[in-house]
């Protein structure tokens, strides 16, 4: 046989596109991708069908920038190419010319062709050479060896077809190459589905007025049926006189001979071959019977590397899929959105076009988290998934990092105005309640959002990535529910509060900590009847550190919690000291509503710190915040209760500054109310405080509840608040806060001298 060649199998008419460009629908099976130029540009690689169809909306750039080229020169030969497509399990390679320029491509399905089509010129020349020489025995001997080549060529087209995918065309050109080969008039194949239904039907021999005269196609009842469900091979002169012949559907040609054979590989069926009706009305033979037995085997090897290269592709595609997506939302993940940005960059530099980048974090989520679950904040993250994908314009692109934080890539955007009017929307959208069905639940969520711009706030991808973050730090500490484009003064904070963080890490295991007390002071008698423990924080670099700095960023950062444990035992160990001295005063200690929630140990830290100190429960005051109940559950109070059950006493702090402070009497077991400095400062001046105050002590007296005033720095004060019967006060007046020591000479060992002393 003719040894093929490459340029035989050459596929020319190739869709070119750009590599800046997005898949149509009406393009091909493979595009052949280019850079600048379609005609003159560097060529990029294919992008097939199936990397369409996975990959809805990518730029072909996106479509072949993870596939290895792999490709062949023009003068390689037909057995290299078919090697080179087994060794990288590629379909189609293409062929570039001697200066590396794209001239088209070779797959499977071409080399097949090329195959059939020599085969169909063989077939042809051995039934001329057949009737030329029929009585000629010398030249029937040449018949014989010309036979037994098409036979080889028969083989050799089934090893590449046995390393493809199964196409409609395939089947078609070899029923139609075997029914040639075998000398019939009509041929088909039938291939079944998992269930075993008619999958593909494909036929030759007939007209297409007596196909459409038939209706439908064999299903495979009958004699055919037999030949599926016994896997067995029929070889009949005469159909007719077989009892198990159904017949065939009207319109359908007069048949009476018939070579069925099925095509299986251990024990699974996957179809059967038909030929009827042999040339001049002769049999079919047992060579005849052989050669389509090895059709039907070799035809079987081909659908069982077709199912198993299905699930290989399956396999593969789901791991690009986790290589990719995020598991829990669909949405690309952070490999994928940091491929894209870098494509987008690109492109904007190449054509001087404006790009934004937006970090979206979710406020708040830990809490929801805590409260709710885990499986609830994996459903509100995939409704908030959807919620953003229904914002965003065609072409941009959203993905979640991890957590609760999405990033979102505006590729082309013509003014900041433009990207602030995408940013609202999305925190409008977000602001709206979202509903849990699987949980039966409606939540209220918001994001902040910080936004960088190309080519203003930087020209890489990880300028554009940290200052959107830093964008999105600065827009959470302004309120979050909100959106900030990024300034350099917004840096320098986060730089600062970065910083911070740094030290604060440290700063326990450095011994910078350290407390100091303030007196609660009885109104009526003068009397120090207790102690407010109070943080501080003095850094090497930093210097003193306001506790309002950094109390919020040890909640953020999670340090608080052992920073809590810290300052209740060092508080509790000072106030057994004093108690030893004889001197038995109420220790209070500020708590977070963070250690609360979400310090698992915090019950039994309290429980060893009395246990430790020998105090009474009673002893020891914790004051708590109206935060506190923002994320109030059953978990919460009934931890309270506990803690209750210890003699421990609540006192609510800074009483008065929350929205719902007197419902919050009655939900939490409380024994202090703390009224707040801003209500004391002008309650000699203002009508208004002075009003406020006055109710809250009435009413805190009719509840039975201890009250002591905070910020308390004139006599006139502390006459307003005797007088309106406030039984503890603390403040300036009395003095602020000091160390232990100072604390043991001016109120406990000695008596307080001075103004406040003489006044008391």
């Amino acid at each position: 046989m003719k040894s093929l060649k490459l340029a035989d199998c050459l596929l020319t008419e190739v869709p070119r596109r750009l590599d800046s460009e997005r898949p149509e629908g009406t393009e091909g099976r493979f595009v052949a991708v280019f850079s600048d130029s379609v005609r003159n540009g560097r060529f990029c690689g294919l992008a097939s069908l199936t990397d369409r169809a996975t990959h809805p909306g990518w730029i072909y750039a996106d479509l072949v920038e993870h596939r290895v080229a792999h490709v062949l020169s023009f003068t390689d030969s037909v057995s290299h190419a078919m090697r080179e497509m087994d060794r990288w399990d590629e379909d189609a390679l293409p062929v570039l010319d001697r200066e590396g320029g794209f001239v088209g491509l070779v797959t499977r399905t071409s080399i097949l062709r090329a195959l059939l089509q020599q085969e169909s010129r063989l077939v042809r020349e051995t039934h001329r050479l057949n009737r030329e020489i029929l009585h000629d025995k010398e030249q029937l001997a040449s018949w014989t060896f010309r036979l037994a080549n098409l036979h080889e060529a028969s083989r050799t087209l089934l090893r590449v077809l046995s390393h493809t995918s199964l196409e409609a065309d395939l089947l078609q050109h070899g029923i139609e190459a075997l029914t040639q080969l075998l000398q019939a008039r009509y041929g088909a194949i039938g291939i079944l589905d998992e269930q075993g239904g008619l999958l593909n039907f494909h036929h030759t021999g007939m007209t297409d007025q007596q196909v459409a005269g038939i209706g439908t196609f064999p299903e495979g009842r009958g004699l055919l049926g037999v030949v599926i469900r016994e896997d067995a091979v029929l070889r009949l002169p005469e159909l007719s006189q077989d009892p198990r012949s159904a017949g065939f559907p009207p319109g359908h040609p007069v048949m009476h001979s018939l070579l069925a054979v099925p095509i299986s590989r251990g024990g699974r069926g996957y179809g059967r071959i038909y030929l009827c009706e042999k040339w001049e009305g002769k049999e079919f033979t047992e060579e005849d019977e052989l050669l389509a037995k090895s059709f039907a085997n070799s035809l079987s090897l081909v659908l069982e590397n077709a199912r198993e290269m299905r699930e290989m592709q399956k396999a593969q595609q789901h791991l690009d899929y986790l290589a990719h997506f995020d598991l829990l939302t669909g949405l690309p993940n952070r490999g994928l959105i940091e491929d894209r940005l870098c494509q987008v960059l690109a492109n904007s530099q190449r054509h001087g076009r404006k790009m934004a980048l937006m970090f979206i974090d979710l406020d708040n989520f830990k809490g929801i988290n805590d409260t709710y679950g885990h499986a609830a904040g994996d459903a509100l993250l995939k409704a908030l998934a959807t919620v953003l994908s229904g914002v965003l314009r065609e072409g941009d692109t959203v993905a979640r990092l991890g957590g609760d934080e999405f990033i979102i890539l505006l590729p082309e955007v013509d003014s900041v105005q433009d990207v602030a009017t995408v940013a609202k929307k999305i925190v409008v959208a977000v602001r709206e309640p979202i509903r849990l069905p699987e949980f039966d639940h409606e939540t209220c969520v918001t994001v902040s959002v910080g936004i960088s711009m190309f080519p203003d706030d930087g020209n890489t991808p990880e300028s554009l990535m940290s200052r959107a973050d830093v964008a999105m730090y600065h827009a959470k500490s302004v309120g979050k529910n909100a959106f900030r484009f990024f300034t350099t003064s917004q840096n320098v904070v986060v730089q600062q509060r970065l910083r911070l963080e740094i030290h604060l890490r440290q700063a326990l295991a450095r011994g910078e900590l350290f407390l100091e007390y303030q007196p609660q002071i009885d109104i009526r008698s003068g009397r120090v009847v207790g102690f407010e423990a109070l943080l501080r924080w003095t850094n090497e670099e930093l210097g003193g550190v306001a506790p309002l700095e950094f109390i919020p960023v040890a909640e953020e950062t999670g340090v608080i919690i052992p920073i809590g444990a810290w300052v209740l035992h060092t508080a509790c160990r000072q106030a057994r000291e004093w108690r030893r001295q004889g001197h038995a005063l109420k220790v209070a200690v500020n708590v977070s509503a963070w250690q609360i929630h979400h310090d698992a140990e915090f019950f039994n830290t309290l429980k060893q710190c009395l246990t430790e100190s020998g105090m009474p429960g009673d002893a020891l005051e914790l004051e708590i915040t109206e935060s506190l109940m923002v994320q109030k559950t059953e978990t919460t109070l009934g931890l309270l209760e506990r803690i209750k059950g210890l003699g421990v006493r609540f006192a609510m702090d800074d009483f008065g500054t929350g929205y719902s402070s007197l419902s919050y009497l009655k939900q939490l077991p409380l024994d202090v109310v703390k009224i707040d400095r801003a209500f004391i400062r002008d309650i000699v001046h203002d009508q208004n405080d002075a009003a406020i105050v006055s109710a809250i002590l009435a009413m805190t007296r009719h509840l039975g509840l201890t009250v002591v005033a905070e910020g308390v720095e004139t006599q006139e004060q502390v006459d307003f608040l005797k007088d309106h019967g406030c039984q503890e006060v603390q403040g300036y007046y009395y003095g602020p806060s000091i160390s232990a020591s100072d604390f043991a000479a001016s109120w406990l060992n000695s008596p307080p001298s001075g103004k406040n002393a003489a006044e008391m």
